[in-house]
């Protein structure tokens, strides 16, 4: 921590994503991180939601990019479980396990973009984390509102993508701190 408080934003951007720790100090200290960072993403996705028809698909991939770098920073990545588990001694298997059930909503709304889930399963994963009214309303608003007034909707629409990106990012970055705490005791305990 006191090597945290001496570097500027973009350094502790790379040491925490670097970082092997997986202790729950240093969880907490990635998800601050990672929660100061949101802002900026979020403003990325208002400004490409401006470009009209084509800014969703930028958006997408952005969105995907921070969750899957903040997923490699926590520790949830494959490659990141199976050094926990050579260093804690328990299985890799097991330990993925914990992963997976533990980020599946996240699963599921990373296999909904690349192609690999249908809406009935992202819906139920919406459910699931008690937003699915509210994101579903918001997201046919947006879409609606682009596909109408295909120059100006953009601009219309564009606070609420940042809401909402922000909001699902913390989501997000709350959900894998959870899991990466489950991790660390699952592997220690």
């Amino acid at each position: 921590e006191a090597i945290l408080r001496q570097l500027t934003i973009q350094q502790k951007m790379l040491f925490i994503t670097t970082c092997q720790d997986f202790s729950p100090t240093m969880v907490r200290a990635k998800a601050a991180i990672y929660k100061r960072r949101a802002w900026k993403v979020a403003v990325g996705v208002a400004a490409f939601g401006l470009i009209p028809f084509a800014g969703a698909g930028v958006n997408v991939g952005m969105m995907v990019t921070t969750v899957m770098l903040f997923r490699r920073g926590f520790g949830l990545d494959s490659a990141s479980v199976g050094r926990l588990a050579t260093l804690s001694g328990k299985s890799a298997k097991n330990l993925q396990r914990v992963v997976d059930e533990r980020l599946s909503f996240v699963n599921k709304i990373l296999q909904f973009f690349s192609g690999s889930i249908n809406r009935q399963n992202l819906k139920m994963a919406l459910a699931s984390a008690g937003m699915c009214g509210v994101l579903a309303a918001a997201l046919v608003v947006d879409a609606t509102i682009d596909t109408a007034i295909p120059f100006f909707g953009g601009v219309v629409t564009a606070p609420a993508s940042f809401g909402l990106a922000w909001y699902a990012l913390h989501l997000f970055i709350e959900q894998q701190g959870q899991c990466a705490r489950a991790l660390y005791d699952k592997a220690f305990r």
